[in-house]
């Protein structure tokens, strides 16, 4: 009799065992297939959670500069004042307080003197002051004189002189004189 095929798998346990094979290797590749299918749709997920997050970040971004562009002369403002405020600290720390020793030494003179002037009046952070004072007639000049030697009026200073003395004559108002002091003051202790 002669045969029309050929049995390539001669031993039947030997096909028994590439159908095992075949089968272990369709179950495996099935479990691969369903973690690679969970890997990727945890990946997904958390990609798309992501992805949510950005895109709200991005949102919350746009809306934050769109309000920062609106605002942006309240910035200016902001600025400015926190400018002006620096500028008042230095300014603080270098200031002389002047009008406590203006005041101080203006009820000085006026309680001395009715015609008696402030000319000129200066003052620095250390207390050192000069002032000029101009006064109408010979008399008014020598009652402010004779107070400045006063002891009332000393007290207010550590030192003070006498710096300039000026007879002011036809040119300008006949009989006017004026006395220039230096010195300085001692602390007074400011109520805030």
């Amino acid at each position: 009799m002669k045969k029309n095929q050929i049995n390539l798998l001669v031993n039947r346990e030997d096909y028994q065992k590439y159908e095992n094979s075949f089968e272990q290797l369709k179950l495996s590749a099935s479990v691969l297939s369903i973690i690679l299918f969970i890997f990727f749709i945890s990946f997904y997920l958390s990609f798309r959670n992501k992805f949510n997050l950005y895109e709200k970040m991005n949102l919350q971004k746009k809306t934050y500069l769109q309000l920062l562009t609106e605002r942006r002369s309240d910035e200016a403002k902001i600025n400015f004042i926190q400018k002006k405020y620096s500028d008042l600290k230095i300014f603080l720390k270098d200031d002389a307080s002047s009008t406590p020793y203006y005041q101080l030494l203006s009820d000085a003179i006026k309680s001395s003197s009715e015609s008696a002037n402030f000319k000129s009046f200066e003052i620095n952070k250390d207390r050192m002051t000069s002032f000029t004072i101009s006064f109408s007639g010979f008399d008014e000049m020598m009652n402010f004189l004779k107070f400045v030697e006063s002891q009332s009026f000393i007290k207010n200073f550590e030192n003070i002189s006498l710096k300039n003395f000026i007879v002011l004559g036809e040119k300008e108002k006949k009989g006017s004189y004026e006395l220039s002091f230096s010195g300085k003051f001692i602390p007074i202790k400011l109520d805030l």
